[in-house]
């Protein structure tokens, strides 16, 4: 009867050593997981306050004028630059071209070919051979380029917004393109810098637009065509 008991107290023990263990393990991962959770809205918070600390403007490349094959500007407060795509056959992938069109104009051809959904800009200056140093006014696009292009200033653009692409172009008035700096040889440019600042409406939705503001370039013309744009 003695062992019977001894026996029936032994079990008992076993048991509630069982039941101590179990809650000790259960309790050890509650806080384990409280902890992690704790760890995650920490990380979650500071990541939030990272992104929002990000001043775009800061962003941007320096405004200069000694040739550093430069381009950025903020549309609608968000950062773009030029950047190049991967390379493949017989496709041009790169990140910001100048092309002469006809005699005496210019554009910079810029495109975002890295990041999704962003978009490509072309900047038309015409009759830039002549043009003096100063502010000059950004006119109407009419969506083409080179000689299809107005003969005036434009800018316009393909830009990603509203959850697809639409074409933005610039009108009469609606923004200017200061010349800082045109120093060149004898049909030959060497450094063209300046800055730039427009308004572009939706060529199908003129209540739709795009604010091109903090808009800087300058660039190297015999070198540029070389420089990685990333």
């Amino acid at each position: 009867m003695k062992f019977y008991f001894a026996q029936l107290e032994k079990e008992s023990l076993i048991h509630k050593d069982k039941i101590d263990h179990n809650a000790f393990k259960k309790a050890i991962k509650n806080k384990i997981m409280k902890t992690l959770s704790i760890v995650m809205i920490l990380l979650m918070i500071t990541s939030c306050n990272s992104d929002d600390s990000v001043d775009p403007a800061s962003l941007l490349p320096p405004i200069t004028m000694t040739g550093e094959n430069t381009f950025g500007c903020l549309i609608d407060g968000k950062f773009f630059r030029p950047r190049d795509g991967r390379s493949t056959i017989n496709s041009d992938n790169k990140g910001l071209r100048v092309v002469q069109t006809e005699t005496d104009n210019w554009e910079i051809h810029v495109f975002d070919r890295k990041s999704e959904k962003s978009g490509s800009l072309i900047l038309h200056l015409e009759n830039l051979e002549n043009l003096e140093l100063g502010n000059y006014i950004v006119s109407e696009s009419n969506g083409l380029r080179g000689i299809d292009g107005n003969n005036n200033n434009y800018i316009h653009a393909n830009f990603y917004k509203n959850g697809q692409y639409n074409n933005y172009l610039s009108f009469y008035n609606s923004g200017n393109v200061v010349i800082s700096k045109k120093d060149y040889s004898p049909n030959n440019y060497h450094i063209f810098s300046g800055t730039f600042q427009v308004k572009l409406v939706n060529i199908h939705n003129t209540q739709d637009t795009l604010n091109i503001s903090l808009g800087r370039f300058d660039l190297e013309l015999g070198t540029v065509q070389q420089t990685s744009f990333n």
